[in-house]
């Protein structure tokens, strides 16, 4: 009989018809909270998952940055698009009263993080290099890459295994470049990362916060009665890992990616 590895997790039981009671603008943030709060976990936990030391080898390096990088700009744009649902529901003529307190003290808690080191650069690479693909912003930062930049193509008969490191040269860091960060070294791109995943950190910390509030103030207070209970959870010990090592490979070895073509 195979080893099982057991998870224990505590499960709050509620159904649609429970939730089908609320005012339609409750049920609808509760909707958003969770399915934001569900997708910002897993991309920290994926984050965490791909932070293997480098090597000094620049082929290998420039593999592993990327990596991090691509995970730690799509989590960042994941936040800043959950404050900017709730600060559009601030323009918006709400019914419900307990919708608008809500959005209105996700908002001003938000505000504390634009103080935080590491925001303004993760506002200025939001539009450019996380969810959109920006040509303007191309040209303009053509002027800010580094000589040393590596423009080199690293190429394997698995797609997913490819990379091309000049897109990272142009797009993140002569972005960073031309937001006044002067970066020269993979040490300095170390220290940013160490920066953005610390703002990071602190806004998954507001979304948590608010995510409770949200919660406790249209949950809770309509099934006072009602709580979570500890469930045991077996199954196979692939499915969980530690902390460290980094368990997201940089390279795979199987055959289920798309061939590339030759070149």
């Amino acid at each position: 009989m195979s080893k099982k590895a057991l998870q224990k997790q505590f499960e709050y039981p509620l159904t649609w018809k429970d939730l089908a009671v609320l005012p339609p603008e409750q049920l609808a943030l509760l909707s958003l909270a969770n399915f934001a709060a569900t997708e910002l976990n897993i991309l920290q936990r994926i984050y965490i998952q791909t932070a293997h030391n480098l090597t000094q080898d620049a082929a290998l390096d420039v593999a592993i940055a990327a990596q991090r990088y691509v995970v730690l700009r799509t989590w960042s744009a994941k936040l800043f698009e959950f404050a900017a649902m709730f600060e559009d529901l601030l323009k918006q003529k709400l019914k419900d009263d307990r919708t608008l307190e809500l959005a209105k003290e996700a908002v001003e808690l938000f505000e504390a993080l634009k103080k935080s080191d590491g925001y303004a650069i993760v506002r200025n690479v939001r539009h450019e290099a996380s969810n959109h693909y920006s040509f303007s912003a191309a040209l303009k930062n053509l002027s800010h890459v580094p000589d040393h930049a590596n423009c080199n193509m690293y190429l394997n008969k698995l797609d997913g295994n490819s990379y091309y490191p000049m897109g990272e040269e142009v797009m993140f860091v002569g972005r960073l470049n031309r937001h006044g960060a002067s970066i020269k070294t993979e040490e300095e791109k170390q220290q940013l990362l160490g920066l953005w995943h610390d703002w990071n950190l602190e806004a998954n910390g507001w979304l948590r916060n608010i995510h409770e509030r949200i919660f406790s103030e249209i949950v809770s207070a309509r099934f006072p009665d009602r709580f979570a209970r500890e469930k045991l959870y077996w199954f196979d010990p692939s499915l969980a890992g530690d902390m460290v090592p980094p368990s997201i490979p940089i390279f795979l070895r199987n055959n289920f990616l798309p061939k590339a073509k030759d070149t």
